[in-house]
């Protein structure tokens, strides 16, 4: 009976997750009239229920986790969610959040007075010559910043008091136990990515200050460098292509992408691509910022790769099928690394060669130089992104301002000027995916992990072939949230999850 009552409120939990999705889909789609503040107090008046909480500890209450493991897991998952609802889903939180996500969906940079795209911001950083119509479009976002600011602010101070409250450090510290991240080994594993990428990325950055003819590069020219001197020509990745190179590459792998319920849109939103599972399995979507490169493929493989994971989550519970509603109910470090799968095909030898006809001669130069290097720039911006981000969260009353320009210095080794207005606040991230940037590192290392697997299994020309699909829905995504995550890494690679993969990318030769 009391099993019973946890199936119906775990099919109440999944229509409020769908209703979430909807709206969250609506606010970056332009599709429809979001109600987040609706479908957001849905979610808290079911996890704030104090009858739905002891419902699930009369469950789990003499439950022999070894004779009925399932269910031990959803009551675990169900206990992280209260906790984590309890602060995200608190109305105060919310209501600042989705007051700073529609601010930022909404909003128009002026460059010179002149309303421009998102978009065109982009192209202007990574194409313009002129350093000074770079910093110009790199600027632009700072309007953003200012305009978000005393609600940011206000949004970590809640956050940390709410966390606190339930006898957590922080909201870091909930976060991260959320997540199923033990926060020594994290530390310890970031440490390690970051010594030994040093050397990669400090010649990276010596590089493209002598090419641009700089002392020192800033944070409007790392993109303008990456694209001039690191990155593989646009004429092997048009535009117009990507989507029809997606079909045929899922194709190759073993996936009939015409008959699964995926749909994807292409329109100028604030970041590169952005998944929203509504209903998982049966229902999942994404955008895709209208970009060019290498990188505008890499992107829409990475978001094909989160709807992938959610269309092949076999498992029957909603509790287990990692809707990102809410915090507890999946591993969004995980969920990054499934998509990150997708999006390191297009950094496969076999997959240059085939699909975008790259001559050998080329990829050699790719897998030798360029990738090091765009690997090495993206670790250090994360985890300059973290440090900002953790030193919001622990640092009360800190000069935020200061402490970017001195992080960028110090990680990213790039001069912010201190005339230069801050720009943190402006990302997306701070406000809709809190203490989320760890999980991009993470992503890169568990893919990299699974391409090595991939390779013994399947060998070099692993991206045309179509037991891979079978492979990774079974080993990776029909579990959903039954396994922990570091399970199924383990069951998947054979191994834990190690850094060495990731740093036998950028040429380390590993242990």
């Amino acid at each position: 009976m009391v099993q019973q009552q946890l199936d119906r409120l775990e099919a109440a939990f999944e229509a409020a997750n769908v209703r979430l999705g909807e709206a969250t889909w609506s606010v970056y789609s332009g599709e429809g009239e979001p109600d987040l503040d609706g479908a957001e107090r849905e979610i808290a008046a079911l996890l704030g229920d104090a009858g739905n909480r002891a419902l699930v500890d009369a469950v789990g209450r003499g439950l022999d986790a070894r004779r009925d493991p399932l269910l031990a897991r959803r009551v675990e998952v169900w206990s992280r969610c209260f906790d984590g609802s309890a602060v995200d889903q608190n109305v105060e939180i919310y209501t600042i959040r989705h007051r700073l996500q529609r601010r930022i969906a909404g909003f128009e940079p002026q460059v010179d007075g002149r309303a421009v795209p998102r978009s065109e911001l982009q192209r202007a950083l990574r194409n313009d010559p002129d350093r000074d119509r770079r910093r110009l479009a790199w600027r632009a976002t700072a309007q953003l910043a200012a305009a978000n600011r005393d609600d940011l602010r206000l949004l970590i101070e809640l956050r940390n008091r709410e966390a606190r409250r339930l006898g957590y450090r922080d909201y870091v510290e909930l976060v991260l136990r959320a997540h199923e991240i033990d926060e020594t080994w994290l530390d310890r594993f970031l440490e390690r990515l970051a010594r030994e990428a040093r050397p990669v990325y400090a010649r990276l950055t010596a590089a493209g200050a002598e090419r641009i003819g700089a002392a020192r590069l800033s944070p409007w020219d790392m993109q303008y460098v990456l694209r001039q001197g690191f990155n593989l020509p646009d004429r092997c990745f048009p535009a117009d292509s990507a989507l029809a190179r997606l079909s045929v590459t899922a194709a190759a792998l073993g996936f009939d992408a015409g008959r699964l319920p995926i749909r994807t849109v292409v329109r100028d939103i604030p970041f590169g691509g952005y998944n929203v599972a509504v209903r998982i399995p049966t229902d999942t979507r994404f955008l895709v910022n209208p970009s060019e490169g290498h990188s505008f493929y890499s992107t829409t493989f990475h978001e094909f790769g989160h709807s992938l994971q959610a269309v092949f989550t076999a498992v029957e519970w909603p509790i287990l099928k990692e809707y990102e509603w809410v915090l507890g109910a999946h591993t969004a470090a995980y969920s990054e690394g499934m998509a990150e799968v997708l999006g390191d095909f297009t950094r496969r030898p076999d997959w240059l060669r085939s699909a975008a006809g790259l001559s050998d001669a080329e990829i050699d130069d790719y897998r030798r130089e360029l990738l090091p290097a765009q690997t090495s720039a993206r670790l250090f911006e994360l985890l300059c992104n973290l440090r900002i981000e953790l030193a919001a969260y622990r640092e009360d009353g800190a000069d935020m301002g200061a402490r970017e320009r001195e992080l960028v210095s110090e990680i990213r080794m790039l001069d912010f000027p201190a005339g230069e207005p801050p720009q943190w606040e402006a990302n997306t991230w701070y406000t809709t995916y809190p203490v989320y940037w760890q999980n991009y590192i993470l992503a890169s290392a568990i893919a990299a992990q699974v391409h090595e697997t991939l390779t013994e299994q399947f060998g070099p020309a692993a991206s045309s072939d179509t037991r891979v699909a079978s492979f990774l829905a079974e080993r990776f995504y029909a579990p959903g949230n039954a396994l922990p995550w570091s399970e199924r890494i383990r069951r998947g690679t054979g191994r834990t999850l190690e850094p060495d993969a990731f740093l036998r990318r950028m040429g380390h030769p590993g242990p």
